[in-house]
């Protein structure tokens, strides 16, 4: 392959279900949980057992909050370094397969320098590497990765903001043309059916064009 992607799917662990439906997928999906759920352990386990690579999908504060809520194990502006760190730690210790995490929403979390500091210096303790979901533009995790050191990558491409098969095709040839002129490519999905119908539909087509599936941690650029 002369080109190298990344598909993140988030927000496992509310279906064991969903989770082995993606699994039969033949693309090396990098599987991303929400701590906390009722099927986080058992998904995570699972997919560790098929050979993918396992993901903390971290809920952070977005924009909206309190009337948007991210769910639970929620990072928030509010919360001392300490207490922001204890709370990564205990979402860390929901399955032993965690390798990286990436933000669940964190649209207002992601923005703050202080508390993406506290948890990146925390994760790089753990020899996590870290995804920017990138849910803001005005994002300062790359900045914060730099200063603390850590591997990092920022999500190129969301697969299903619109939930349509041939949308999310688009997305998926999308991908594979920014792998083209980049050389590696990112992308984030969500657990859905139409995401998985999609997936399925286009599996072939990075084969095809030799571009490789690889975890996500393949693609993080080290410090």
């Amino acid at each position: 392959p002369f080109a190298r992607v990344a598909i993140v799917i988030d927000d496992f662990g509310q279906s064991l279900e969903i989770a082995r439906r993606f699994l039969e997928i033949p693309l090396e999906l990098t599987f991303s949980l929400l701590p906390h759920q009722r099927y986080t352990r058992e998904i995570a386990a699972l997919a560790h057992e098929h050979h993918r690579q396992v993901m903390l999908h971290l809920p952070m504060e977005p924009r909206g909050y309190p009337q948007v809520n991210a769910g639970r194990g929620l990072l928030l502006l509010s919360m001392s370094d300490t207490a922001i760190q204890q709370a990564l730690r205990t979402a860390m210790d929901c399955s032993p397969h965690f390798v990286g995490v990436n933000n669940h929403m964190g649209s207002h979390f992601t923005e703050n320098m202080r508390v993406m500091k506290a948890v990146l210096e925390e994760a790089k303790k753990h020899r996590f590497f870290f995804v920017d979901s990138y849910t803001s533009s005005l994002s300062v995790a790359a900045l914060v990765a730099q200063d603390v050191r850590i591997p990092f990558r920022r999500r190129d491409i969301f697969l299903d903001n619109k939930q349509s098969e041939s949308a999310i095709r688009s997305q998926l040839r999308q991908l594979r043309h920014r792998a083209k002129i980049q050389g590696t490519a990112l992308a984030i999905g969500h657990p859905y059916e139409v995401t998985l119908r999609a997936l399925r539909q286009e599996a072939e087509g990075f084969a095809r064009e030799k571009i490789a599936v690889v975890p996500a941690g393949d693609l993080v650029a080290d410090p």
